[in-house]
């Protein structure tokens, strides 16, 4: 059974209202947890993965350090 399959039978199971109340809801906490992250920026030697500006600058010694570690 392919993952959309599933994925309809559950849509197929909550009615519609449901289905706008969860999708709202789970917009909010996306956007919630988003903004509070804060500004981020592409890491130094991450292959373009994204890392907090703010912890980054806290502590860029450490940031490099654990770099090497991996």
């Amino acid at each position: 059974m392919k993952l959309s399959s599933h994925i309809k039978m559950i849509l197929e199971y909550f009615d519609t209202p449901t289905k706008v109340i969860g999708l709202v809801i789970a917009l909010v906490l996306i956007a919630f947890f988003w903004l509070r992250s804060g500004p981020t920026m592409k890491a130094p030697g991450g292959n373009g993965r994204r890392i907090s500006r703010n912890s980054f600058e806290k502590n860029p010694k450490g940031y490099f350090r654990d770099l090497r570690k991996k």
